[in-house]
């Protein structure tokens, strides 16, 4: 499934900043990072990809893994913050 860059930054642009890697591919990088709590429970502050399509996809798995968390009683805010 093709993606372009303006629809990764129109769904995830709000928590991450997404742009191309100098040498090569893409990365987005959490706007607010995330304790070492948080990310010991498998969150990350950085994803790269070679691919447009390959980044969504880890967006998309980042955003399901906060979402789990968050029901499960995680607060991600608060984590942050302590960092």
């Amino acid at each position: 499934m093709a993606v372009t860059l303006a629809e990764l930054r129109a769904k995830y642009g709000r928590n991450w900043l997404v742009s191309d890697a100098v040498g090569g591919g893409w990365y987005a990088v959490r706007r607010h990072s995330l304790s070492r709590e948080v990310l010991e429970r498998g969150l990350s502050n950085v994803r790269c990809a070679a691919t447009l399509a390959a980044l969504a996809a880890g967006l998309t798995a980042e955003t399901e893994l906060e979402e789990r968390l968050l029901r499960g009683g995680e607060a991600l805010e608060q984590a942050a913050s302590r960092h």
